[in-house]
């Protein structure tokens, strides 16, 4: 977890606790919510969360602020707030500094968040909503100068006009008041849908989708989610959303984030220096603008992707022509892969946001007013067949849908359609723990549809959970089998497959398959079954890797680490015991030194921005350096000290690590050591020539030869660094003074020749 995300975590608790005390409603949503699904906790490069909340318990909760809030937060939102910058609530810190874009020219409160996204009730006529979305259209726009909300729906701009006009000559409260009559109006137990009140786009919910709560986990805390989660999030994400994207794919937040000063510190640095007024008024201009030319520019955008859309349809074409195979002949041998790569460049201009639209600020246009290229009846129902057979179940929904709206559908394609809504219909049944109607409709789906994948995986994970219970497993074993004929390299099949092995006993045939597993699929629900089963039994393979050491059997030990290593490759406890063994395993000096190197690395690595301190999961390294130092040759109390030393920067606390050092000086045998130990804590004060002074006590020809060696690295490194120095400047100015500080730690030439003979 990053330092942002412990600080939202922290935020995240304290408004769940006071959702909690005062029975008041929320869900965990969006990205935050695949994180409660995929990762029980953050998706690792998420940079806020997300909630929503009906509107009636945030003005409950905001209504008791006085009793609940603790120091340094606030509830922020429009309607209390004139000042605020945004449609919907947040919960903010006013201690810190994140300052959003929408923000920059803003007097809100700018710390770290958690967004609030307030449910709004709508009635069930479509016009109520339109309404609705409009006036939040104009509502947004005035509220909000960074962005441009209007368009996106082509709100008439005589009406924004109008709205703006009552807010500059009447003023922002009346008119604010006079848009917020309109749009929450609604009551609840009067309607059966909720907006979801974001300004780009206010999404529409069934009420059943979200309420009554169930509850999942959430880094260690069990809150909130929606009703039906696999409907919401295949709604909002497709059925991608439990796969793990690439790094090109995964998507945060911009923010202007300051560690050392609250917004209000960060503020008055900058905002002297902007001409605020100015910025507003090209704002304004801006929003007319857009909203003035949006009809105009949906109609070229429109031209331009029906021109795409004719070319894409003529190279499709173009390509079945070409093809020696008929497409009938490709669909009766099910040859999904040829006709994926046949619809390759087809799929990618029909299936982006700018042909059919997404829900989400910039693509809601296009999901309003979605284009469709117009092919043949047969070659569009190849092609959602190639999708269903891709695992692009919701893609093939969605355009069924869009063809639905624009063109109608023909038997074959109501057939599919229906298929499709079972699918999600048995979705929906095993998530709320209705197995028996939600195996029979997949037992129906692989009647028609034998080897599609995703009614497969659906089939074999109720097969296994009866084999767990049951134990006897020959059913799940046959079914099986036959997945992996048909899908040999798929990781969640063959994840199912490790866990055969481990009922039967197989215990190390299971860990190589699952270290299998991890390569060869991205399903985060795999990956978080596949951690969860691991981490019950990690501590009892690391005992097995100690015992191995005890038998002297250490390459076993570093085999069976370094597996686990692969199994679980972000836990840093595991990484460590590899690191423990690897080390077991290394004798010669030189090995253990630069083993070393990278084990330091690790150790800094995990030092934190804000405090400087190591985080906890890092701490694991600091015992790796200490024995891998005793190892060496330095007694353990010197060992200590010096791997301390590697991360401390107070400069009290050198002190004593310095104190500490020279108390082990008395010591005969530690001496040289000592004085190694004493030179490297000086050093790293800025106390160059004492640091030297030291070193050069450390290097005397009785000193142990790990000393030496561990001086040298010092000495050598300085001499070579000062030579490049004089190499680069030597010609273009008087290093006179340099030289002074440099040679100056050495009390002279000839010492230095006695140095370089003694590290020789």
């Amino acid at each position: 977890m990053t330092e942002k995300q412990q600080y939202l975590l922290k935020l995240f608790r304290e408004i769940d606790e006071m959702c909690k005390k005062h029975n008041l409603r929320y869900v965990m949503a969006g990205g935050s919510l695949i994180g409660v699904a995929r990762n029980e906790g953050f998706i690792p490069w998420d940079d806020d969360v997300d909630i929503y909340m009906p509107r009636d318990d945030w003005n409950k909760l905001v209504e008791l602020s006085d009793q609940v809030l603790p120091p340094n937060r606030a509830f922020q939102c429009v309607d209390v707030d004139r000042s605020y910058t945004n449609t919907f609530p947040r919960y903010a810190s006013t201690d810190t500094c994140a300052i959003h874009r929408h923000q920059i020219i803003g007097k809100d409160k700018a710390g770290e968040i958690i967004d609030v996204l307030t449910l709004d009730p709508i009635p069930d006529d479509d016009r109520e909503y339109e309404k609705y979305r409009t006036h939040l259209m104009i509502y947004s726009d005035l509220i909000n100068i960074a962005v441009v909300y209007g368009n996106r729906y082509e709100v008439p701009v005589h009406l924004y006009l109008k709205y703006l006009f009552s807010y500059l000559f009447l003023g922002k409260e009346r008119t604010l008041k006079k848009l917020e009559k309109i749009m929450f109006s609604y009551k609840e137990e009067e309607c059966s849908r909720y907006a979801m009140r974001w300004g780009g786009c206010p999404f529409l919910f069934d009420k059943d989708m979200m309420f009554p709560v169930k509850y999942g986990r959430f880094e260690g805390v069990d809150v909130m989610i929606p009703n039906k989660v696999s409907d919401y999030l295949i709604w909002h994400y497709g059925d991608e959303w439990s796969y793990i994207p690439p790094h090109g794919e995964r998507e945060s937040h911009d923010a202007v984030e300051c560690h050392h000063m609250n917004y209000e510190e960060f503020r008055k640095e900058y905002m002297p220096k902007l001409d605020t007024f100015r910025l507003r008024k090209d704002a304004v201009f801006r929003k007319l603008y857009y909203m003035a030319t949006a009809k105009r520019s949906h109609r070229l955008i429109r031209k331009r992707q029906e021109l795409l859309g004719e070319v894409t349809a003529q190279d499709l074409m173009n390509r079945l022509e070409q093809k020696k195979v008929s497409l009938e002949a490709l669909l009766e041998k099910r040859d999904f892969h040829t006709l994926n790569r046949i619809f390759g460049d087809y799929f990618r201009v029909q299936l982006s946001a700018d042909f059919i639209g997404r829900e989400e600020f910039v693509h809601i246009y296009n999901f309003y007013h979605p284009v469709l290229i117009d092919i043949k009846e047969e070659v569009f129902m190849a092609a959602m067949l190639t999708l269903l057979y891709s695992e692009k179940v919701s893609k093939a929904y969605r355009m069924l849908r869009v063809r639905e709206k624009l063109q109608g559908l023909s038997p074959a394609m109501e057939a599919l359609l229906q298929d499709i809504l079972t699918f999600r219909s048995g979705a929906c049944h095993y998530e709320f723990g209705e197995n028996r109607p939600a195996e029979w409709e997949m037992d129906q789906l692989l009647e028609k549809y034998p080897d599609n994948p995703s009614f497969l995986k659906f089939k074999i994970r109720f097969l296994m959970e009866r084999a767990k219970k049951e134990k006897p497993s020959e059913e799940a074993e046959e079914f099986l089998s036959h997945c992996l004929e048909l899908f040999p390299e798929d990781g969640y099949f063959l994840k199912y497959k490790g866990d055969l092995l481990w009922l039967r006993g197989k215990c190390r045939e299971a860990l190589e398959v699952y270290a299998a597993v991890r390569s060869k699929t991205t399903n985060g629900m795999t990956q978080l079954e596949l951690d969860k089963f691991l981490k019950e039994h990690k501590m009892s393979a690391m005992g097995t890797c100690k015992s191995l050491v005890e038998k002297g059997k250490v390459q076993e030990a570093v085999e069976l680490a370094a597996l686990w290593k692969e199994l679980l490759p972000e836990d840093e406890s595991i990484d460590g015991y590899f690191c423990q063994m690897k080390l077991e395993g290394l004798n010669r000096p030189e090995e253990i030194r630069e083993f070393l190197k990278d084990i330091k690395e690790k150790l800094l690595q995990g030092k934190s921005e804000k405090t400087g301190k190591l985080k906890i999961e890092n701490m694991v390294y600091l015992d790796i350096c200490a024995y891998g130092a005793e190892k060496l040759g330095f007694s353990g109390k010197l060992a200590k000290l010096g791997t301390e030393l590697l991360y401390t920067e107070d400069m009290q606390k050198l002190e004593e690590l310095l104190s500490q050092a020279l108390e082990q000086e008395s010591k005969e045998e530690c001496k040289p050591a000592a004085f190694l130990i004493a030179g490297d804590i000086l050093y790293k004060q800025g106390k160059t020539r004492e640091a030297f002074s030291y070193y050069r006590k450390a290097l005397k020809k009785d000193a142990p030869e790990y000393v030496r060696i561990e001086g040298a690295d010092r000495v050598l490194k300085d001499l070579k660094d000062g030579s490049s120095y004089i190499r680069s400047f030597g010609r273009k100015q008087d290093l006179t003074e340099f030289l002074d500080a440099w040679l100056g730690k050495y009390e002279s030439l000839e010492e230095i020749t006695e140095l370089l003979k003694a590290i020789v």
